[in-house]
């Protein structure tokens, strides 16, 4: 049960992401989120949390304030 109410929560929180990026992602990455929202949706409960959480944090991503976040972090550490 705990596995419905995680996925269920999560696909509602990939559509506010869609929503809200839609215009600062670029079209393939708007198709692939798209898909994967479709697939989750049709899916049962045969996905584990690890494997939404893998899921979620590809499209976090995209997100271009995180990319930039990233980025910077990344050559601070360098």
């Amino acid at each position: 049960m705990i596995n419905q109410e995680l996925l269920k929560s999560s696909i509602e929180s990939l559509k506010m992401i869609q929503s809200e990026l839609h215009d600062d992602i670029d079209s393939s990455e708007r198709i692939e989120l798209g898909r994967i929202i479709k697939e989750l949706e049709s899916c049962n409960t045969n996905i584990t949390p690890r494997q939404l959480l893998i899921i979620v944090d590809k499209v976090i991503s995209w997100i271009p304030a995180v990319e930039r976040l990233v980025k910077i972090l990344l050559e601070l550490g360098q």
